[in-house]
This record gives structure tokens, C-alpha cells and sequence, in this order.
């Protein structure tokens, strides 16, 4: 078959071109907002879990998940209002909303800025994901910026967060806590 008459193998192509384009813009921050941060997160006995690195794009912040030491199985897993990771992490404050918004993914009048998707850690209590949060930005300029003069944090969660019920949930216990901060 002669291929230069296949126009779907054309196309192919340029999709496949067009994605690698994106990745090495990406790699390179051209295209992208840029701002990074990030968030040392340790559970509650003080031992060091890992870091999640933060990246604004054109689509939302890139969050890099790689955290070890954690027990196997879902936990919910949020972006809070205040830059503070004291005692039972309580300190952190509610989940990030100044949209007003209700919780969950599956709630009609939500998600809040601050919801994200449960981590599901494996037996061996490590995982690395990487996920876009759409509606958060690390924009200091933004109003709604997660880099506000309070600050904010990530939060992980005993269990699932069940994307419906107010106002975590009911995702338990706060186990692990993580300031969010500028840089790499």
C-alpha cells in the first residue's frame, strides 16, 4: 500500500509530533506558567515521607508524588488553606476553597480547589503518580493562589475520601502534612 495517499498515517504522525513537541516545551518550560513549589511531607511521629513537587502549567498545577513509609490502601488527599503542619496537623486548616464550593468530585456544586484524587499506595508503602489539579494555581499574583500570604499545605488522609461528603470526605484522621513553599 502506498502510504503517501493514507491521510490517518498523516495524522498519526502529527499527533505523535505534537505530544513531543508539548513534552520537550514542557521539560523546557517554554509554554508553561512555571512557577514551582513544593511540599516536604512527614506523618504524624515527625518521620519524613517524601516530597511532592508542584509546577504550574497551562492546564492547572502538575503535581509529582513521590512519598514512601505510607500504609497500603486509599487515602484521601488535599490541598489545605494554611501553610501550617502542627500536632494532628489540624493547624492546616480546612480544604482549600475560596470559590465557595461544596466537596467532591462527584457533589453537583463542586469540587473545591483544594480536592484532589486519593492516593492508592500499594503494599510496599511507596508510590510516585503524577496528576494536573485544574482548578489550583501557584500564581502569587492570583487571588486564589495557593501561595497566598497564609500559605497552604497537602494533606494525606487515613482513608478514601469518598468525593461527596462534607467537608473531608470521610476520610478520617490527618496522617501526613506538607507546607507548600516556592522552588524547585
Amino acid at each position: 500500500m502506498d502510504r503517501r495517499g493514507d491521510r490517518g498515517h498523516l495524522h498519526k504522525w502529527a499527533a505523535g509530533l505534537s505530544v513531543v513537541a508539548a513534552a520537550v516545551s514542557f521539560s523546557t518550560g517554554a509554554g508553561a506558567a512555571g512557577q514551582k513549589g513544593y511540599a516536604d511531607l512527614r506523618g504524624r511521629d515527625g518521620r519524613e515521607l517524601g516530597r511532592v513537587r508542584m509546577q504550574e502549567t497551562t492546564s492547572g498545577v502538575l503535581l509529582i508524588v513521590k512519598l514512601k513509609g505510607l500504609p497500603p490502601g486509599p487515602h484521601g488527599f488535599h490541598i489545605h488553606e494554611t501553610g501550617k503542619c502542627e500536632g494532628d496537623f489540624e493547624s492546616a486548616g480546612g480544604i482549600f476553597n475560596p470559590l465557595g464550593a461544596k466537596h467532591g468530585y462527584l457533589n453537583d456544586e463542586g469540587p473545591m480547589v483544594g480536592d484532589l484524587p486519593n492516593l492508592i499506595v500499594p503494599a510496599s508503602g511507596e508510590i510516585e503518580v503524577e496528576f494536573i489539579s485544574p482548578f489550583a494555581t501557584l500564581s502569587k499574583d492570583a487571588e486564589d493562589s495557593l501561595l497566598d500570604a497564609n500559605g497552604s499545605s497537602l494533606v494525606i488522609f487515613e482513608k478514601a475520601d469518598d468525593y461527596t461528603s462534607e467537608p473531608i470526605g470521610n476520610a478520617g484522621n490527618r496522617i501526613a502534612c506538607g507546607t507548600i513553599v516556592t522552588g524547585k
